[in-house]
């Protein structure tokens, strides 16, 4: 659901405006970031509605951190050689490690301190 909002409302629009200003190769990078971007104000903004806490935007930075990372997955694919890419294996390993240091560092601390409330 959240794929079929964001994608015809943020990252079509981002895409066809990057394009011209980036090119047709790079226009995906921007695009990437704008949704999660929007997908970490949306979060804080759920957070908000639900405990009427001022947001601490560690939720937010999460998510641009994964859009950052995300749009670098992409730069690292489209230059280095298939060859000589990392195993699967270790780069699913990477992923799911990167995931869940900054989830422990930015994402969980936020909903931790809402419970305790």
């Amino acid at each position: 659901m959240v794929t079929s909002i964001l994608r015809p409302t943020v990252y079509y629009p981002i895409h066809r405006i990057s394009t011209r200003l980036v090119g047709s190769r790079w226009a995906s990078l921007p695009a990437i970031i704008a949704v999660f971007v929007v997908s970490g104000l949306m979060h804080e903004l759920i957070y908000y509605y639900l405990t009427r806490v001022a947001p601490t935007w560690e939720v937010t930075w999460f998510f641009i951190l994964h859009g950052v990372a995300v749009a670098a997955e992409v730069v690292v694919k489209k230059v280095v050689p298939e060859k000589m890419r990392l195993h699967p294996v270790v780069s699913g390993a990477s992923a799911l490690g990167f995931v869940a240091v900054t989830a422990v560092w930015l994402f969980f601390p936020a909903v931790v301190e809402e419970w305790r409330r």
